[in-house]
């Protein structure tokens, strides 16, 4: 996990708890994964692409398990 890409998506926000009801997490499971204690899965980095308008991407948050090029194949499609 690349916890300066999730300090980004922590950034566009501005508090943990706005971050955390956006992804429609608690505050403390989110301040568990900040914190190392649990890991981010690949759902969640997912999540963060979408409610940061992919502002941060899913292969920042998690380049281990996704490529560089992985949501240039597969966007994020906005609801309309």
């Amino acid at each position: 996990m690349n916890i300066e890409a999730l300090h980004k998506a922590l950034r566009i926000f501005a508090h943990q708890r706005a971050f955390a009801e956006k992804l429609g997490y608690h505050e403390s499971a989110l301040s568990l994964i900040f914190s190392g204690k649990r890991g981010l899965s690949p759902a969640l980095a997912v999540k963060i692409e979408v409610v940061t308008d992919s502002a941060v991407l899913r292969e920042e948050l998690l380049p281990e398990i996704f490529d560089r090029t992985w949501s240039q194949r597969n966007p994020i499609r906005k609801a309309s």
